[in-house]
């Protein structure tokens, strides 16, 4: 047993010591070199036995339903990196450096309705017979550029049809700084109010079996439809900041791009039509070799 005397001095010195961590960016992407120090500052003297670098990565989803409430997590990473294998620590502020790379498949941090997905570091420096002193940061993580998508070889266009309305776009492929063409076809119907062409991003989630979906629109705009634009073709072209709205694919959690074309009758559930769209990145590399092509066609 340690006498008060001894135990209020630990604590003293406890008190006395400051962990901090820096690092050199405040926003990275998976597959980067995150680089940093760890400062320990103190004014006495101490042993150290190790420092201790946690990097974690946690996806965790959740659903509730009445009282019944699970949750289910999946770690994207958990090393524990030793930055310094121990020994005495001046008084004063010592500085330890640090470097690590983060593996290139990593989901972005995301906060959505079903379930987040976080990354932390975390500095421990482990003492004999006391709490250990420790600091944790949050890192912010963005989502890896998508990988460039050649246009098809072949001109043909997507079509999707339901009674009443037919609908086409070019390709499911969206490019950034380039509007998407959506061209519909209205026929005779009573009680048409107009066409809707809403940008979807969409949240999938898996919890405990039970298989999760939540939307939030990104735009929406409605086109009236007179008597005149009865069984013509229309067009409207959809502006987006694409690389805004990034889909992403982690193992309980995944985002998507979805392009809706709502015919509005004024029910409760206006017929529709879905197009999954794939954002692209820009070309590099062998890319560069083949231009993207513009297809054709004759809008």
């Amino acid at each position: 047993m340690l006498s008060r005397e001894v135990e209020r001095k630990l604590l003293v010195e406890a008190l006395m010591r400051d962990v901090n961590i820096y690092t050199e960016k405040t926003q990275y992407i998976p597959g980067d070199d995150v680089s940093g120090h760890v400062v320990i500052s103190t004014d006495n003297t101490f042993t150290c036995n190790r420092i201790v670098l946690k990097v974690r990565g946690k996806e965790y989803t959740h659903y509730q339903a009445g009282k019944v409430h699970v949750s289910e997590t999946h770690e994207q990473i958990e090393d524990d990196i030793t930055i310094w294998e121990g020994g005495e620590i001046q008084s004063g502020d010592a500085k330890f450096e640090f470097s690590f790379k983060l593996p290139e498949d990593l989901p972005p941090n995301h906060d959505g309705a079903f379930g987040e997905i976080q990354y932390s570091i975390e500095a421990v420096v482990e003492i004999d017979r006391r709490l250990d002193p420790k600091s944790k940061i949050t890192i912010n993580l963005g989502p890896q550029p998508p990988p460039f998508i050649p246009e098809p070889m072949t001109s043909e266009g997507i079509r999707k049809e339901i009674e009443h309305l037919l609908v086409e776009i070019p390709t499911d492929i969206v490019r950034s700084g380039r509007g998407l063409p959506v061209r519909f076809l209205v026929r005779e119907r009573s009680r048409i109010n107009g066409v809707r062409i809403d940008v979807i991003k969409r949240e999938e989630a898996s919890c405990q079996g039970r298989n999760l979906e939540s939307s939030k629109q990104i735009s929406e705009r409605s086109i009236p439809i007179t008597e005149i634009a009865i069984d013509r073709w229309c067009e409207e072209t959809i502006h987006e900041d694409w690389s805004s709205i990034l889909s992403f694919e982690g193992k309980l959690i995944s985002s998507s791009i979805v392009l809706k074309v709502v015919l509005e009758v004024g029910l409760a559930l206006d017929p529709s039509v879905e197009f999954p769209l794939r954002l692209s990145g820009e070309k590099k590399g062998d890319d560069e070799l083949f231009d993207s092509m513009e297809i054709d066609l004759g809008w």
